[in-house]
């Protein structure tokens, strides 16, 4: 199955639940499916985004999020202002975020319905860890 095959299977729910609002698109470059939107819409979208996805984060909050919420998110858990990350709850392993993108000039909203990253989350080691490691 193809990275396309594989979001719309995984995103299933999220690519019907608003597709009578918006038009999908694999975008090949971010490896995504894609939806454009007018900024009209974006109250409609984000309310039926939160009813599946209820856990979201912005740009502050990201900095506190759990290191495997940002592990699952990769290159997406990077956020400006404006921008949110959507998800199940993280422990339950989601195979699916959305990235909520306003664009600079205010009348257009993207989403980015994209795969997680199904390696395996290593927390990061601090020195005195890596120092026991290295003598043991």
């Amino acid at each position: 199955m193809n990275k396309e095959q594989q979001l719309q299977t995984e995103g299933k729910v999220v690519i019907e639940s608003l597709s009578p609002l918006v038009k999908w698109q694999y975008n090949d470059f971010h490896q995504v499916m894609l939806a454009e939107f007018s900024v009209d819409k974006q109250q409609q979208v984000m309310t039926t985004l939160e009813q599946i996805l209820p856990c979201q984060w912005d740009a502050k909050s990201i900095k506190k999020a759990p290191d495997e919420v940002k592990h699952l998110a990769g290159f997406f858990a990077k956020l400006v202002k404006n921008q949110k990350l959507l998800s199940t709850d993280y422990l339950t392993q989601p195979k699916i975020m959305v990235a909520w993108w306003p664009w600079g000039h205010g009348a257009t909203v993207s989403v980015r319905l994209f795969l997680t990253n199904t390696s395996e989350y290593q927390p990061k080691q601090g020195l005195l860890q890596r120092l026991t490691a290295i003598f043991s």
